[in-house]
């Protein structure tokens, strides 16, 4: 490398190093790479399974694809490149086309990894395997910082974003038309302290950890699972309907209230309301935490919408401060 190219790939390096969430930094990664002579399309996708069986992997497009089902014109490429990948950069051409196929396999959840389609001259690749490395460390880096450190689900900061991202993709669309949606819901583990009074706090973390782990196994990898909390966590459920999100919930509910806890027996609580682009998000989390607020003052261990509450069964609900 020249001088230049050195100086260029360090202002780059930098210019990667002070994103400070997982979406600024791959857009900007992305934009970098498309900018490249050659290169004719650069995405970056987030890999739930490492099965290379297109019916069991889900893939997730950057910035935000809610289909459990979803596909574009690069699926087939990217299961092939799966198949082959043990993390890295790595080559392949098809139908006359390149393709280089960027594999972020530094223990992140989900799997993240960037196509790009066309050619990179030698001394662009140079830069593109340089720049991929500091960008694998700092997703790495924030995908730990954006994580619960006890749960490892999602934690509060990163609901922000992932809400406003939710937001932003139903923006324009009828919410009362739309078959499929999302549904943001509040958990809370009824009687808790008693569980850490009890048996103590680590018994309390065990039981936690039992919950999340859980909900991993009960909800789709399309879904975000967060700890908002102490024992209340969130969920985003996508693609349901009305009765699907109640079913999906109630199950949940069931699964919770049959689980052999190290404590013993436990039950959760659950407020949801279904997420309108039309309504900021402290107004939507307001409406499930109502929602929650009537599921523990009667009888807790049940599932409520908030669609469905009376104006005089909530006005004596607490404000609740969002972010």
């Amino acid at each position: 490398m020249s001088n230049q190219e050195v100086n260029k790939a360090f202002e780059l390096s930098a210019m990667l190093l002070s994103h400070q969430t997982y979406q600024s930094l791959t857009h900007a990664i992305i934009h970098y790479f498309k900018s490249l002579d050659g290169v004719r399309d650069a995405a970056a996708y987030e890999i739930f399974s490492d099965s290379t069986n297109k019916n069991e992997t889900l893939i997730r497009r950057f910035p935000l694809s809610l289909d459990d089902n979803f596909r574009d014109d690069k699926t087939d490429m990217l299961l092939k490149c799966l198949s082959k990948s043990k993390g890295g950069v790595i080559s392949i051409r098809e139908n006359d086309i390149n393709y280089y196929f960027l594999d972020v396999l530094n223990n992140v959840k989900p799997r993240r990894v960037i196509l790009i389609k066309g050619t990179v001259n030698d001394n662009d690749m140079a830069l593109v395997n340089g720049l991929f490395q500091v960008y694998s460390s700092q997703v790495a880096l924030l995908d730990s910082k954006e994580r619960d450190t006890l749960t490892h689900l999602l934690n509060r900061q990163t609901l922000e974003i992932t809400l406003n991202e939710i937001i932003v993709y139903f923006r324009g669309k009828n919410i009362k038309k739309l078959q499929k949606k999302s549904w943001l819901a509040i958990l809370d583990i009824d009687f808790f302290k008693q569980v850490n009074d009890n048996y103590g706090h680590l018994y309390g973390d065990e039981v936690l950890l039992h919950f999340s782990r859980l909900m991993e196994k009960k909800f789709k990898n399309s879904d975000f699972l967060f700890r908002y909390g102490g024992e209340e966590f969130v969920i985003i459920v996508n693609n349901d309907n009305d009765k699907g999100i109640l079913d999906i919930l109630e199950r949940f509910r069931q699964a919770v209230e049959e689980y052999d806890f190290p404590s013993g027996k436990i039950t959760v609580s659950i407020g949801y309301t279904v997420i309108d682009p039309v309504a900021p998000p402290n107004l939507l989390f307001e409406s499930a935490d109502r929602a929650l607020y009537f599921a523990k003052n009667n009888g807790r261990n049940q599932v409520i919408n908030s669609s469905d509450l009376k104006p005089d069964e909530v006005k004596n609900a607490g404000d609740v401060e969002l972010f």
